[in-house]
């Protein structure tokens, strides 16, 4: 051993904060806990069955990922969706999607492409009765998540990390899924995996870009529809 080695302690792969995280985003993403609603520590820790401490530093992490916002006077409260809110995410992840397709269509083996299409055949292989809106918005974040792993780019991936939460709760806001929409699901994601594999770069970026843009859309017509969408400020 050198003499400038670390005596650390292997860090467990999961401490208490990470399950309360997962439980209160879970609650977030169902719609159990409501846009709006005040997330009061006591409250919380009571129904958890832990102390405040880790409700505490589990808030926080929500925060930073988007879901939950500090009002003053008012405490951390559920986010709520404007569409100012669904144009700064969507052009956003719009940016973030262009990088991560072109360095995809570049760089990716056949590992990579395997990840990607593992996620089609998953969804291929699921009954439709039991096709539900949480599982499409899983199987749809699980499918661009291999994109952006396609990429190479750590840092890139990073990035998209702090993306994911705000939009899944966005995709779980969404109303019952038309009809068409499983199959037009596999058709537009399938499209994407090809030109990955085509290389072209140009029509990669070309082909997310449309992509993103009718996912926001579609997005946007169903929140205004529902009434759960505020206008723009």
């Amino acid at each position: 051993m050198s003499d400038d080695s670390y005596d650390l302690s292997p860090t467990p792969r999961r401490v208490l904060t990470d399950d309360v995280v997962d439980a209160i985003r879970d609650a977030i993403l169902s719609g159990k806990i409501r846009p709006g609603a005040r997330l009061i520590e006591e409250d919380l820790a009571a129904s958890l069955k832990v102390s405040r401490g880790p409700v505490r530093q589990a808030i926080f992490r929500l925060q930073q990922e988007g879901l939950v916002v500090h009002e003053p006077h008012r405490g951390a409260t559920v986010g709520e969706v404007s569409q100012d809110d669904v144009e700064d995410i969507y052009s956003l992840r719009l940016a973030l999607e262009r990088l991560a397709i072109e360095q995809a269509s570049r760089k990716a083996g056949a590992k990579e492409l395997a990840e990607i299409e593992a996620v089609l055949e998953r969804f291929r292989a699921t009954p439709r009765a039991d096709v539900s809106r949480r599982l499409v918005a899983d199987l749809d974040i699980e499918f661009h998540d291999a994109i952006f792993r396609a990429s190479g780019n750590r840092r890139l991936y990073r990035t998209w990390e702090t993306l994911r939460s705000q939009l899944m709760m966005f995709l779980m806001l969404r109303d019952a899924l038309p009809d068409d929409y499983l199959d037009s699901w596999h058709r537009d994601h399938m499209l994407l995996l090809d030109v990955i594999r085509g290389g072209d770069t140009a029509i990669a970026q070309e082909t997310i870009e449309t992509h993103i843009n009718r996912a926001k859309d579609r997005l946007l017509a169903s929140l205004h529809a529902s009434g759960r969408v505020s206008s723009p400020s």
